[in-house]
Formats: structure tokens, C-alpha cells, sequence
């Protein structure tokens, strides 16, 4: 239901220069090609009407947003007021005629930032962004389950990434590899990798898996560090076999910083061709929490080392 709100000019030299229909119009926070939120707000008389369209259901922390489902929710802007530019909005939760938050909403340009506005004190919350947006914009429906959600998301695979992925996979599978000339092209690849990731160019599971495996073949504890962090990446965007990549790097850098590997993921051999999985804490990790990471069980992977050592 759509309720008029009054707006009251703080101070009487703001009243003539404050303009109500720069806040008038639909707004969106969109996560990619989605919309999350969508506020309207209408002129009415000498106050502003409007509604506030959200997932029925989701959960967030900080930037991600995760679980949306149960359709869309209808909410109501019930107060508001401007004052020093800002417009002050609490909406009300059309499920519970108690449940209200209050919003402090800052124009810049086509973009206004909605920034909560009973944060506690010495609290720091991002404000959420939002855009223009055509009228009859409404909440995305479509969202993928098991999938985390950010600004600027997008559902189309980086080409780029993958065909620096597929690269590093060929010179891999030759039947005679030149290490040397590997390690080489390695570096590049990780280079190409940083440019994608610094603008921000890799948005779906995938693409951060296929960066963990660049990352993995690095040769510093800060790659495999990164390749971790892109393998959780991944996970959080819908890939769960991205879960193996994360704990072998987990493994990797532990060992590249003189600390036991804890799931069982890497096998070295010394010049003398000696296969081992030392340093190896088996205690720490369980084999049935091995299994939710995808890794094979001590028995297997004892039986792997025996493979590796019957080659030589």
C-alpha cells in the first residue's frame, strides 16, 4: 500500500533551494544484471509516496548477498524527511506493521547511496548503492541457489580467463614437458591473471577457479595464498568442486611456509627421485571432513604415494 510521506524542510534557506523531484523516480541496487532492491518514490502533493521491493527471503554479510527466494516482498516508505540535502526514510516491513528500518538516502548524480540511518554509534555499515532505473523495474525472481552475489556480478564467464586456464593446462599435458619453459610462461600467465582480477574482469565460479590453478602453479607462499582465496571465491559463486582446488592450496602454502600440510593433497619428490607427503599433520583433519572437501582418505592416498614410488 503506498503511503504519503510528508516532507519537512529543516531550515528555511534549505527550503528554497532543496527539490524534491531529484529524489522522485525509481531506484534500483542491482547485483549484476539483477535488481535486489527497488525503491520508488512519487511526488504527491507537497510530500513524496512510495515503496520499497525486496526479496521476500535473504541473507548478507557486508557486500554479499546470498539465499534470496519467496518472491518479493512489498514495502512501504511511511515517513521521511529532508534535511541538509539527505532524505530521511523509515520503511515498514508489510509483514509486520512493527518491524521499520530508517534510511538516510544521498543523491550523487544518476547514483544515490541508501545508508542506514540508526547505525550505532562508532558502528561503520556500506551504504548501498543504487541507480536510475526505468519505471516497472522489479526484483529479480531468477536467482541461483548456493550462489553469493555482489555488485557488478555478471553470469557471463571471462573468455580471457579461460583461455589463459586452457593454456596452462596444455603445456602441462605434453608427454615430454619442459619444466623450465613452463615455470617461464607460468609467470606470464599469473601476470595476465592479476590484470583480469585487478579490473575486476572475473565474475562467475568458474573464472576463479581457473584463476586457483594459475595461482597454484606460482612459486611463492603469497601465490598459493591467493589461490586460496580465489578457490573460496569460486565456491561462494556456486562451484562446489571448487572445494578441491581450495584445500590443495590450503596444503601448498602451508608446506611453502615451513608448516605440515594438514588434508594430504601434495606429493614431493627430493633429487634422489624419493616420493613423500612429509611434513603431514594426519591427526588435525578427519577423513569424513576430508571427504566433504573432496579429497581422497589416508588409504588412498597412501596407496597413491606407493604408485609414485614404484615409477622410479
Amino acid at each position: 500500500m503506498l503511503r504519503l510521506c510528508i516532507v519537512t524542510l529543516m531550515t528555511a534557506s534549505f527550503a528554497q533551494s532543496a527539490d524534491l523531484k531529484d529524489f522522485a523516480g525509481t531506484w534500483a541496487m542491482r547485483l549484476g544484471e539483477r535488481n535486489l532492491f527497488v525503491l520508488t518514490l512519487s511526488r504527491q502533493g507537497d510530500g513524496l509516496k512510495g515503496t520499497f521491493d525486496r526479496p521476500a527471503h535473504y541473507t548478507s554479510n557486508n557486500s554479499i548477498f546470498a539465499n534470496m527466494r519467496g518472491g518479493v516482498r512489498h514495502d512501504s516508505v511511511v515517513r521521511c524527511h529532508l534535511a541538509d540535502g539527505v532524505l530521511h526514510l523509515t520503511i515498514r516491513n508489510a509483514d509486520d506493521a512493527k518491524d521499520e528500518d530508517s534510511y538516510a538516502m544521498t543523491l550523487k548524480e544518476n547514483r544515490a547511496e541508501l545508508a542506514f540511518d540508526d547505525v550505532p554509534a562508532g558502528a561503520v555499515v556500506e551504504p548501498r548503492t543504487l541507480e536510475r532505473v526505468p519505471d516497472g523495474a522489479a526484483v529479480a525472481t531468477d536467482w541461483e541457489p548456493n550462489r553469493a552475489y555482489v555488485a557488478g556480478d555478471s553470469d557471463a564467464p571471462s573468455a580471457e580467463m579461460k583461455a589463459i586456464f586452457d593454456e596452462d593446462q596444455r603445456v602441462r599435458s605434453s608427454e615430454h614437458v619442459d619444466w623450465n619453459a613452463v615455470g617461464n610462461t607460468d609467470t606470464l600467465r599469473r601476470g595476465q591473471t592479476r590484470k583480469l582480477l585487478a579490473a575486476g574482469a572475473l565474475h562467475t565460479g568458474k573464472d576463479y577457479e581457473e584463476a586457483a590453478f594459475v595461482f597454484q602453479h606460482g612459486d611463492s607462499p603469497q601465490d598459493y595464498l591467493l589461490a586460496h582465496t580465489l578457490a573460496m571465491v569460486a565456491v561462494s559463486k556456486g562451484d562446489p568442486t571448487a572445494i578441491w582446488i581450495a584445500a590443495a592450496t590450503l596444503d601448498r602454502y602451508l608446506e611453502n611456509i615451513g608448516q605440515k600440510q594438514i588434508l594430504g593433497t601434495q606429493f614431493s619428490s627430493d633429487p634422489k627421485s624419493k616420493w613423500t607427503q612429509e611434513p603431514y599433520d594426519r591427526d588435525l583433519v578427519s577423513d569424513a571432513l576430508r571427504q566433504q572437501l573432496g579429497v581422497p582418505p589416508q588409504s588412498l592416498q597412501a596407496e597413491q604415494l606407493k604408485a609414485y614410488q614404484a615409477q622410479h
